[in-house]
C-alpha cells in the first residue's frame, strides 16, 4: 500500500468515525427545570383590576376578584341605596382601572362594553366606558386605563322600572411586542 492510499484510508476512517460519533450537535435533550407560578388577587396580578376613586364603594372584591355591585346587596360603604334611579341616567365616573403591572406593552380591552336588559316592558342599559381609547387601549408597563359606568333605566309606561342585569365583563390583554 503506498503512502497516498494509506492517507486516503485514514481520512475515510476518520470521516466515518465522525459521522458515527456525531459532530457535537444533538438530536434531543431532556432537562428538568423549576417553574414557579403564583396566583394573585386582581389588584396584585400582572394585569391589575382594581377599584378607584370616590365610587369605589360600588365595587366588591370576592375571592380576590373585582366586581361591580349596584344592588341592595352591596353594603360596602353605601348608606341606604338599593339601586339606580328609574327613568334616569346614572353615571359612576372612574369606577375601576386596569393597570399593566407586567414587563411588556399590552393591548387591553374589556368586553362587552354594553349590557341591555329588555326582557320585560322596562329597559336597563349599562355602558362600560374607557377613559381614553375605545374599544382597545395599549398600556405600557406601569400605565393604566380608567373605566366609568353609565346606567340608563327606562319604563315603557313612565312608571317604576324593574329591570336588572347580572352579567360578566371579560378583560383581555395581549402583549404587543
Amino acid at each position: 500500500m503506498n503512502r497516498r492510499q494509506l492517507l486516503a484510508l485514514i481520512g475515510s476512517l476518520s470521516a466515518g468515525v465522525a459521522v458515527v460519533n456525531g459532530t457535537g450537535a444533538f438530536t434531543s435533550v431532556e432537562a428538568d427545570r423549576d417553574v414557579s407560578v403564583e396566583v394573585a388577587s386582581d389588584a396584585n396580578a400582572y394585569l391589575s383590576l382594581s377599584a378607584t376613586g370616590p365610587n369605589e364603594p360600588y365595587t366588591t372584591v370576592e375571592d380576590g376578584q373585582l366586581g361591580i355591585d349596584l344592588t341592595a346587596d352591596n353594603t360596602s360603604g353605601i348608606s341606604g341605596g338599593q339601586g339606580v334611579n328609574a327613568e334616569a341616567i346614572t353615571v359612576f365616573e372612574d369606577l375601576f382601572e386596569i393597570r399593566n403591572q407586567g414587563t411588556q406593552e399590552a393591548a387591553v380591552s374589556a368586553t362587552p362594553l354594553t349590557f341591555v336588559d329588555s326582557e320585560s316592558e322596562d329597559t336597563l342599559l349599562v355602558l362600560v366606558v374607557p377613559e381614553s381609547d375605545f374599544p382597545e387601549t395599549t398600556l405600557s408597563p406601569g400605565s393604566a386605563e380608567t373605566y366609568s359606568l353609565i346606567v340608563g333605566a327606562y319604563s315603557s309606561d313612565d312608571t317604576d322600572t324593574d329591570g336588572s342585569t347580572d352579567d360578566t365583563i371579560t378583560v383581555m390583554a395581549e402583549a404587543t411586542s
